[in-house]
């Protein structure tokens, strides 16, 4: 595996990292709907123009366009909404904190697929993991009512979702490149996400969002959804989808360290520290597991190396 393989997963995590703390910075005065929906036509713009340009590729297939529609609505309609309106419930090192469990869903996802042979160990450690997340999350606070813990919930789903994108998006990379990929999944993205921006309008005061706000807005189509599902979908060309989902867990570690700086009432408490080891030891075992069968076992060579 390439050096860089690595360096564009750790920027991609820095990059969604970030996601939180300007999500949190613009939520106040840009709905999160609204938001999901101008981060994905942007992004669908911008990517339709870069793949026009250099003269497609373009698909036709009819089974690859269905898979990229199911890729599209779960890995950015479906995962991008429920992430933006957790996040409006909760704080932001909670939410990068969640977002460690995709790559225990993607691992678990690679067993029941036959991808990965079952281990014990494997198991252990999406079970602790799965532990922290419960409790972090705090089963007898969940309710119906807006607040941290329904917050939490929703960006467990969303995560559930990008998991089931990583693990589909791993065959389609034998087939298209990176930017034709992003193209029509972002495509396919905007029918998802635009009944939800029609919703966030109602009311929506436009000339009372602030400068700055848009600034971050603008960053958070650029960095945040552009580049970032570029460097993932190249990066599944080069590597196994559990590799690219276990980079995940660098992101509270950047969100920890920054989100206290900028963020008012942003805090590492000890329920969320507590949890955040409970998944880190839960990933560190996963890991652990996945290098102990790749010395029992040869590693299939990665699509494009």
């Amino acid at each position: 595996m390439s050096p860089a393989v690595p360096l564009a997963l750790v920027i991609v995590q820095i990059l969604f990292a970030s996601l939180a703390i300007a999500g949190r910075y613009v939520l106040p005065e840009f709905p999160a709907g609204l938001l999901v929906t101008v981060r994905v036509l942007g992004a669908a713009a911008v990517l339709l123009a870069a793949n026009a340009l250099r003269g497609g590729p373009w698909v036709s297939d009819r089974r690859d366009l269905f898979d990229l529609a199911v890729l599209g609505t779960l890995g950015i309609a479906a995962n991008q909404s429920l992430f933006l309106f957790g996040l409006k419930h909760t704080t932001a090192i909670n939410a990068t904190i969640l977002v460690t469990t995709v790559p225990v869903f993607t691992v678990f996802g690679s067993v029941l697929l036959g991808r990965e042979p079952a281990s014990a160990w494997k198991f252990a450690g999406i079970a602790l993991a799965a532990l922290g997340t419960i409790y972090l999350i705090g089963p007898d606070r969940i309710s119906l009512a807006p607040g941290v813990a329904l917050g939490n919930l929703l960006i467990v789903l969303g995560m559930l979702c990008y998991a089931t994108y990583f693990l589909l998006a791993k065959p389609m990379m034998a087939r298209y490149d990176s930017i034709t990929v992003s193209t029509y999944v972002m495509l396919f993205a905007v029918v998802g996400v635009l009944p939800l921006g029609l919703i966030g309008l109602r009311g929506f005061d436009i000339g009372g969002v602030r400068g700055p706000v848009w600034g971050w807005v603008a960053f958070i189509v650029a960095g945040p959804t552009i580049l970032t599902y570029l460097l993932n979908i190249w990066a599944l060309r080069r590597a196994s989808s559990n590799m690219v989902a276990i980079f995940i867990y660098l992101q509270p570690l950047f969100t920890a360290a920054v989100a206290p700086l900028l963020l008012r009432g942003e805090a590492v408490t000890t329920r969320a520290a507590v949890a955040a080891c409970a998944i880190f030891a839960g990933l560190a075992t996963v890991i652990l597991a996945e290098r102990h069968q790749h010395r029992q076992m040869p590693e299939e060579a990665p699509v494009g190396e």
